[in-house]
């Protein structure tokens, strides 16, 4: 909702919280680990395998590990907020992976339950996360979640993120955090984060070099370093740094690409009470894309490789979707192109860098301030979202910066309030975004990647928030903890957004323009209890609240194209989740959460037939599903991991609006794109002992139900199922320079399966000039269904060396 009211309400409440605290601190029992991959497990009452105890599931965004409250760790491990008891919260470790072969990030996250993939229309690297559904509205980029990289932020100030970025051989491990999450991380974690951890210098100790390469072209060299010193001067020093070069040609015509990442990360602690880390991230992104298709152009020509796509002919037409652009680039006639003649591609250059201190006033005390730097320039040849080539969207060039920044400074102190032991927590948090984009009209037939057209448009906008954020954990008993939290948050979006106008002739017209300043205000309460019934047994029950502003292109962008869409609210999410996890012994281990969520103006994405995308709010819909972890060593060498979601999103009050004139209620219809079940599951064994120690493989099934693609729910993407199989060899060799290889490879999708990897939402029309809506024949024609293909069969090994 727009709104002039203030932020400054919680103050109060989270001052308070922290006056009341007490010095007096007390331990209580631990909580048992809940983590996905972990060959070391804690659960129970066996003593943790691990140099410093610790009672949380998994380590917070900083790399720190948490405890519950009351339990005092060493300084340079103190707890923080954000991950507190009663969090729906799954913890990934790379150790399990370290024999597959990793292209995305999809094969760390594909492990945590609640957590879907959507390709876009660059799939070798980009792709979009959803948890529980969040994003799946939203076909371009991943929204809906916070993201960070140890604990920096990698989501702009506008909600937007980018997983081309994220080379999982540089991390550790990853942390998701499902649910409405926004009171503790603020705007836009409306359905949860994701927060990846870098290795650090103390677990890579010296040098480790891999190399992958198989199918279509792919090919992956990364180098890892690091080492952790002490010396009189600096106190102690980690230090770790990644660096990687990916190629591929992609499976789909005209998707080929190039990544380049480095990262570092530096942690300091020159005093007891002091540690600084430093965060540098750069990556260069390029990648070919390919013009999304209609669901019978999927089933025709599912990778686009036949009926002559790159060169339009009206007889391939049902077979491909080409785009139309200005044949003289820059106004008048249009001619049809294929992405390979226009070119279509992105090339995505980001820059980060981040510094954190923290220091500590006493033993139950701990001040911390952070600061991050944000740079993204974009030079893309994409499609435009708004009304400008011949009446539609059509392919434009862009070029232009984003620079943002993000400062926070918070306080933790551990104490007592009325006799229990508490960690109490105040933050306030900043962040702001600017963005200048101009774009161009396309010239047709050009290879050369950066000759424009004339200009069609220029979008100068800002984005900012500012947010509070107070939490107070209490232990009520030593198996009983209470969590309450708050956020509140002012955003204000403001910018002008101008199309440029040409006659039929050429001649330049008055611009059109559309300005827009808005500010909204949101809260976001959370409350949870964790009870450890027994060394076997802990219950968690946890309502929360999620909200996500619109940002400016969703602003200015309408059915007719571009126009004041200024009206929208912001979208809230309200859930409760319940959840048990079930530790009998060291080696199995169990979680089974529950949730609804009731959302309120949920933001959806949709393409008008121009080809125009633009944005609505949802008035009412309803989420809800059960998740279901599991982790299984029965036998030395032996593992089973499952992750398995049940997911039903429904419209609960949405009038779809198929003209000016004409609505149909869409109550009680299946939102789009979210499948119902999804399933990720592998057997493996490595043989643990004797001569053949090191040699294993292991099965990976995938499984996705089919869902609807509409909001009439006549248009369905079929489900599938994907095998996986993986055949490996690692040695660790005594008092060499080399100390240990690995050798692996990969079959991916054994059974040549073709499936759809992700899909915008299809855009229910009527027929003709009647009321009637379209059946879902004409709808499978629909291009702005913007269905891509998945994978094939291939074939991918690798090698890894550490020194």
């Amino acid at each position: 909702m727009i709104s002039k009211i203030p932020m400054m309400r919680g103050v109060s409440v989270g001052a308070l919280i922290l006056v009341l605290g007490s010095s007096s601190v007390s331990a209580q029992q631990n909580l048992p680990r809940i983590d996905v991959g972990n060959r070391q497990r804690e659960v129970g009452g066996p003593a943790p395998r691990q140099s410093a105890p610790h009672a949380s599931s998994a380590q917070a965004p900083d790399g720190a590990p948490i405890t519950a409250p009351g339990f005092e760790p060493s300084r340079a491990k103190l707890p923080i907020y954000r991950d507190p008891p009663g969090q729906t919260f799954t913890s990934l470790k790379h150790n399990f992976l370290e024999t597959t072969p990793m292209s995305t990030v999809q094969e760390f996250l594909r492990y945590s339950p609640g957590v879907t993939f959507q390709e876009t229309g660059a799939p070798t690297y980009d792709f979009v996360i959803n948890i529980r559904g969040s994003g799946n509205r939203l076909n371009q980029h991943t929204r809906n979640i916070q993201m960070y990289e140890d604990g920096f932020p990698i989501m702009t100030a506008d909600g937007f993120g980018r997983t081309d970025m994220l080379d999982p051989h540089s991390f550790s491990g990853v942390d998701v955090y499902r649910g409405p999450s926004s009171a503790l991380f603020g705007n836009y974690a409306y359905g949860g984060a994701v927060n990846f951890r870098s290795f650090s210098g103390a677990e890579i100790d010296g040098v480790e070099y891999g190399s992958e390469f198989g199918s279509f072209g792919y090919f992956n060299n990364y180098l890892r370093g690091g080492k952790k010193v002490s010396g009189p001067a600096f106190g102690e020093a980690d230090l770790s740094v990644f660096a990687s070069d990916t190629r591929n040609d992609g499976y789909i015509a005209h998707t080929a690409g190039d990544r380049q990442n480095a990262t570092v990360l530096l942690k300091l602690t020159p005093t007891p009470t002091d540690r600084l880390i430093l965060k540098l991230i750069y990556n260069n992104t390029f990648s070919q894309m390919q013009v999304r298709q209609s669901l019978n152009q999927y089933y025709y020509n599912p990778y686009v490789k036949n009926y002559g796509c790159a060169i339009p002919t009206a007889g391939n037409v049902p077979f491909c979707n080409n785009l139309n652009t200005y044949a003289n680039g820059i106004y008048g006639a249009t001619i049809r192109q294929s992405s390979s003649q226009l070119g279509y591609h992105h090339n995505i250059q980001r820059e980060i860098a981040g510094l954190r201190w923290e220091h500590d006033f006493d033993d139950a005390t701990t001040w911390r301030s952070q600061f991050t730097y944000d740079y993204l320039e974009n030079r893309s040849a994409t499609w435009m979202p708004v009304k400008i080539i011949g009446g539609t969207g059509g392919p434009v060039y862009m070029n232009g910066p984003t620079v943002g920044i993000s400062a926070s400074t918070d306080i933790t102190r551990r104490a007592s309030l009325f006799g229990f032991p508490t960690t109490s927590y105040l933050g306030f948090f900043y962040d702001n975004l600017k963005l200048t984009n101009p774009t161009y009209a396309w010239v047709p037939n050009v290879w050369s990647y950066g000759m424009p057209g004339g200009p069609t448009s220029k979008m100068d906008s800002y984005h900012s928030n500012i947010s509070l954020r107070a939490r107070e954990e209490i232990a009520l008993r030593p198996d009983l903890t209470a969590v309450i939290g708050f956020s509140s948050n002012w955003n204000r979006v403001w910018g002008v957004n101008t199309v440029y106008n040409y006659s039929a002739r050429g001649a330049v017209q008055t611009p059109t323009q559309v300005g827009i300043d808005n500010d909204y205000w949101n809260t976001a309460p959370e409350a949870s209890l964790t009870w450890r019934y027994n060394p076997e047994w802990q219950l968690r029950a946890r309502y929360a609240a999620g909200y996500g502003t619109p940002n400016f292109s969703y602003l200015t962008a309408t059915v007719n194209g571009v126009g004041n869409n200024g009206t929208m609210k912001a979208q809230t999410n309200m859930g409760v989740d319940l959840g048990v996890d079930w530790t009998p012994t060291r080696d199995l281990t169990v979680g089974v959460t529950a949730f609804h969520e009731w959302f309120r103006n949920e933001i959806m994405q949709l393409t008008a037939p121009s080809l125009v995308f633009y944005w609505l709010n949802i008035p009412q819909s309803v989420h809800r599903g059960v998740e279901v972890s599991a982790d299984w060593r029965p036998i030395d060498g032996a593992q089973f991991l499952l992750a398995y979601t049940y997911n039903n999103q429904q419209f609960t009050n949405f009038m779809d609006p198929l003209s000016a004139t004409v609505y149909y209620n869409r109550s009680g219809k299946a939102i789009p794109n979210v499948a119902p079940h999804s399933l990720t599951a592998r057997a493996g064994y490595d043989i643990p002992y004797g001569q053949f120690a090191g040699l294993g493989g292991y099965v990976e099934y995938i499984y996705k139900s089919d869902y609807a693609l509409d909001n009439a729910n006549l248009a369905w993407a079929p489900g599938y199922g994907l095998f996986n199989l993986n055949l490996h060899y690692s040695r660790d060799i005594a008092q060499s320079w080399l100390k240990r290889f690995d050798i692996f490879f990969d079959v991916k999708n054994v059974t040549d399966r073709t499936y759809v990897a992700g899909a915008a939402v299809m855009t229910d029309g009527l027929i003709g000039r009647t009321g009637i809506q379209q059946d879902a024949a004409l709808l499978s024609t629909n291009t702005g269904a913007s269905v891509i293909a998945g994978q094939p069969r291939a074939f991918i090994g690798g090698v890894k060396f550490k020194f």
